[in-house]
């Protein structure tokens, strides 16, 4: 049974696992009453990606159509997309690809990631190497799908001058995929200060590259904004706006914070079980700019698996409060 879509407010889903098989990922979504969900395409902690079959991959596809369930992928926690290492930034930009490939071959909404570390160097200073590996990974992905296109069509490999040639379909729905970069917990040297995300929109807008952002509530509070109330909300989606970039949400990671307020420390939390508590989730749920926005839980959950039915009933009721229901 599809999951009750609201007749207005944000779509409310969790991260959920793949173990088993990607169909498990939707009887997951429907286990806890997801509307959207999140998933890792392979170990977030390791590099290699998984092989996954065209038949996989299709059924897939065809059970996220089926529910009605909007897909969201996750890149690996390896990533660094702006390392002064030319061996690290080349298996970031492979495993980027592969994650670009995997996303569009499953119909994905967008492909959310962390930007990765500047190592002292300061943003400014790897912003450029950030995008020539997004870039990278783009063409790498756009020879990969071609290449799966090619097999599944039995015919053989196109050459460069074929990229053009294709009808819609997985290829174009790659083209139009935004990479969605996660605001950060204000840690150090970890890449995801709005001022951050900002220069790299400016810069991947130039070359081309589809791109958005993705709020993380959990580390926006560790980073110092107020969010435990309404009005820290509201400044945070001012913030945003004076820097033009709340129309580039494309998706918010709707998590308490174990950890104080400005602790830079990342530490998600089961809803209004931390320090944002629930009048400053709800705030964000009832912001009227996101009310097209997912909200995508990555709670640790009551039973420790991760996003549960109780934290989706807390988030549901929120919505319900925060549009007057």
């Amino acid at each position: 049974m599809s999951p009750t879509r609201p007749e207005a407010g944000p779509l409310i889903g969790g991260h959920v696992s793949t173990a088993g098989g990607l169909l498990n990922a939707t009887a997951n979504a429907q286990r806890i009453g997801a509307e959207v969900i999140q998933i890792f395409p392979s170990n977030p902690r390791q590099w290699r990606s998984y092989p996954y079959t065209a038949e996989a991959l299709r059924d897939f596809a065809r059970s996220l159509a089926r529910h009605r369930l909007p897909l969201y992928v996750h890149t690996t926690y390896l990533l660094n997309l702006g390392s002064p290492d030319e061996g690290l930034r080349a298996r970031s930009a492979h495993s980027l690809a592969e994650a670009y490939r995997f996303a569009a071959r499953c119909g994905a909404a967008a492909l959310i990631t962390h930007v990765g570390s500047h190592h002292g160097a300061g943003t400014v200073a790897v912003a450029p190497r950030v995008v020539q590996t997004c870039i990278a990974a783009r063409s790498e992905a756009r020879s990969l799908l071609e290449r799966d296109k090619a097999a599944e069509e039995g015919r053989p490999s196109p050459g460069a001058t074929a990229s053009g040639t294709h009808e819609p379909g997985m290829l174009q729905r790659f083209e139009e995929l935004p990479l969605l970069m996660e605001t950060g917990a204000g840690s150090g040297r970890i890449i995801g200060t709005l001022e951050d995300l900002h220069l790299l929109l400016t810069l991947l807008d130039r070359a081309g590259v589809p791109c958005g952002i993705c709020l993380d509530t959990a580390h926006l509070f560790a980073a110092g904004f107020p969010l435990h109330t309404t009005e820290g909300a509201e400044t945070l989606l001012a913030c945003l706006q004076v820097r033009q970039m709340l129309g580039r949400v494309g998706a918010v990671h709707l998590n308490d914070c174990e950890t104080l307020l400005g602790s830079r420390r990342d530490r998600h939390a089961n809803l209004w079980e931390g320090r944002i508590g629930r009048v400053g989730l709800q705030a964000m749920l009832g912001q009227p700019a996101l009310r097209a926005v997912p909200f995508i839980l990555e709670v640790p959950g009551f039973d420790g698996h991760g996003p549960d039915r109780r934290n989706l009933l807390r988030a549901r009721r929120m919505r319900r409060a925060a549009l007057g229901r």
